[in-house]
């Protein structure tokens, strides 16, 4: 690797984007990482991306899974093959999101510090006024925007896509849970780890490219099904009145949305229905296939 300390893993996981996976592959080696320390979890895609894999990235770690796990699945699967494999850091990107140049440069300043040997450390994306974005929770997370630079600062959130994570870190609280299947899984992961006094950091640089693909038509509504649903069981499941208090809210403004102004109105309050009910009764994991609902 870069570095003959520690070595590092990247996790990319996709789904049905093959000529994204092939961009964000290149801006990945781009970055002096070799084939063979990249893992890609293919989610069953149908379109050419098992082809493209084991056609032209023989040397890359390709895991073609008999079914879609989502992202949470994906990035559990990640970060457990890099974990057995005995790598000392794990860097998650989406299919969508890549690094740019710099981006692992800039990290590598930072992951003998004495902070960072044990915890997370996320690339901050930028947003529209070329700001980077740090995020907080307080039930609900917490964008805030500041002046982009190369100095770590202590968050309580990030999200996968351009984060690295320890060992140690996983061998404190795990792998990240697929029961979530979509969304909220970061947060939890998160919190587990200030529980388990880790600390969550963001380099606010912004040497990221995040396509953001997953929302270029607006949330369908499975994805509300899922973000309802994992929000109100993370609250249940911590006994966490602030969590369900900042779920509640959230709730409120996206039904008076959909009410008001929304497409398929009775399927997405269905959903959200399904979703309250599957919280309480404790169902969790992959409960409707995206690619159905779409």
């Amino acid at each position: 690797m870069l570095n003959d300390n520690f070595k590092i893993a990247v996790v990319i996981v996709t789904f049905n984007r093959c000529d994204e996976l092939v961009k964000t592959i290149s801006a990945i080696k781009n970055q002096g990482i070799i084939e063979y320390d990249i893992i890609v979890i293919n989610n069953n895609s149908t379109d050419n991306t098992k082809n493209i894999l084991d056609s032209n990235y023989k040397n890359i770690q390709s895991i073609h899974l008999n079914e879609n796990i989502a992202s949470a699945g994906g990035f559990s699967k990640g970060m457990q093959t890099a974990f057995e494999k005995g790598y000392d850091w794990v860097w998650l990107f989406n299919d969508d999101s890549r690094p740019v140049e710099g981006s692992l440069k800039s990290i590598l300043t930072h992951l003998n510090s004495d902070k960072i040997q044990i915890g997370l450390l996320k690339i901050a994306n930028k947003d529209e006024n070329n700001k980077a974005v740090l995020l907080y929770w307080n039930g609900v997370r917490k964008p805030v925007s500041v002046d982009v630079s190369n100095e770590i600062v202590q968050t309580d959130l990030i999200t996968f896509d351009g984060c690295i994570i320890s060992k140690k870190t996983i061998e404190k609280i795990g792998y990240c849970d697929p029961l979530y299947f979509m969304g909220t899984y970061e947060f939890d992961y998160c919190l587990k780890a200030k529980d388990a006094g880790i600390g969550v950091y963001t380099l606010p640089n912004g040497l990221i490219e995040d396509g953001k693909l997953g929302g270029k038509n607006g949330t369908p509504p499975w994805r509300q099904y899922y973000n309802t649903r994992n929000h109100l069981w993370l609250a249940l499941n911590r006994k966490s009145f602030v969590i369900f208090k900042g779920w509640l809210i959230r709730e409120i403004k996206y039904t008076l949305s959909i009410i008001l102004s929304g497409d398929k109105k009775i399927m997405r309050l269905v959903f959200k229905l399904r979703a309250i009910r599957d919280a309480f009764l404790n169902k969790r994991g992959k409960r409707y296939d995206p690619v159905k609902y779409k």
